[in-house]
């Protein structure tokens, strides 16, 4: 506890001295019992509307503060290596980076199933998370886009002798790309957990923290939105349905704002989103119980299998039909409310179609029919659902129970 007591107050001493402005009524406070490691608590009464901290722009840890930007070009990377190159370099650095206390602060190891072992990731089968977890992905990245400017930049990539860095960080060194893959496996959690879109200055707008949707916007939203990581901010928890804090983005600031009264004793949350518990999972490390934006996935081509089992005569014809016209996804939803989407309803009619119907009825008038459940589709439903059901390596009543006896041992 005192290690965790020194860390904090180094790092509120930083923000301090360097112009950030934080709240008496709040501080840092171990919630690692709970499984949620730091959090932030009110230490005394908060009104709604009430400001919380305020961090300065110089302070946020991007491309536009980084030393590195004015020592290597890096307007033509995409998506998140910008930052993750500017992390690992400050990150490098030690002692002689303005952002080392931030670093001190910030946890080096993780519950989210990118460290998970083969064993434990087989508990995962049948969910979403398994499929998007995306570590060989990762890695391939970042051998073909960022140890090339890491090995030809080496000494901007080399820790000094006594910066409290990473000792012996040096790309020349052999060995040395397996080492900086383990520092990108950090950096690039901590720009998934912790990191924010920052919108433009000239607009004040409020952030959610939702990083996987925001990459989606198109090209023109992208070019308005810098990837940082923003001190202090990134310290507040989520929990479904118990936001009442909101960060704010300002021409020379962030603000982080109550929305809510908060007693003292309470703990804030900003909201990472309306999240399902694997998307959670696979960002953040946690899951929430009970979750409301809890999902179910099903994938089309589990989909395409069990409607045309029995009869697969212009099967590649269907499903050509159906990816040109928006028909068939990669995964349908389902959602907690229990409802069949109508697009599954829709699909899994012209599949089971006679291929004479389906051309004579939906080709002919180049549309999908009606989304009328019919006897025949429901029972190919209910197959479908079991079919899915039939995937998880257990049944939630098991799991219910293993928890149960975890928690009275």
């Amino acid at each position: 506890m005192v290690a965790f007591d020194q860390v904090n107050a180094a790092f509120l001493t930083w923000l301090h001295d360097n112009g950030a402005k934080v709240s008496a009524s709040i501080a840092l406070q171990d919630y690692s019992e709970e499984g949620a490691g730091r959090g932030v608590i009110a230490s005394s009464d908060i009104k709604k509307n009430e400001e919380l901290f305020s961090i300065p722009r110089h302070l946020l840890l991007s491309p536009l503060t980084s030393e590195l930007s004015k020592k290597i070009d890096l307007s033509s990377m995409e998506g998140w290596n910008p930052l993750m190159l500017c992390m690992i370099y400050e990150y490098c650095r030690g002692s002689d980076s303005l952002w080392k206390p931030y670093f001190d602060i910030l946890p080096t190891e993780f519950s989210t199933p990118m460290f998970w072992s083969e064993e434990e990731l087989l508990e995962l089968k049948g969910t979403g998370a398994i499929d998007k977890i995306g570590k060989q992905e990762a890695e391939a990245a970042f051998h073909e886009k960022l140890w090339p400017v890491i090995s030809d930049n080496g000494a901007l990539f080399t820790s000094s002798p006594g910066n409290n860095s990473e000792p012996d960080l040096d790309p020349k060194k052999d060995n040395a790309i397996s080492t900086f893959i383990q520092i990108f496996h950090r950096m690039g959690s901590l720009i998934m957990a912790y990191a924010f879109h920052d919108t433009a200055p000239s607009t004040d707008k409020e952030e959610g923290g939702d990083m996987d949707e925001e990459m989606d916007d198109d090209d023109e939203d992208e070019e308005k939105i810098n990837v940082s990581m923003v001190p202090m901010a990134d310290m507040l928890n989520h929990k479904t349905g118990h936001n009442n804090a909101r960060l704010f983005h300002e021409k020379e600031c962030l603000r982080m704002v109550a929305i809510a009264n908060i007693q003292a004793g309470q703990q804030i949350y900003n909201t990472y989103g309306e999240l399902c518990n694997a998307d959670l999972l696979r960002k953040y490390g946690f899951v929430d119980v009970p979750n409301p934006h809890n999902i179910a996935e099903i994938s089309g081509e589990l989909v395409i299998n069990k409607f045309t089992q029995q009869d697969e005569a212009g099967k590649d014809e269907k499903v050509e039909w159906l990816l040109e016209y928006d028909g068939l996804e990669e995964y349908f939803i389902l959602e907690a409310d229990g409802e069949i989407p109508e697009e599954l309803i829709g699909c899994a009619k012209i599949l089971m179609m006679p291929l004479d119907e389906f051309k004579e009825t939906v080709v002919k008038n180049k549309k999908i029919p009606n989304t009328k459940l019919t006897v025949e589709v429901q029972k190919g439903l209910r197959e479908l659902l079991e079919s899915k059901l039939a995937t998880y390596p257990s049944t939630a009543k098991v799991d219910l129970n293993c928890e149960n006896k975890h928690h009275v041992s």
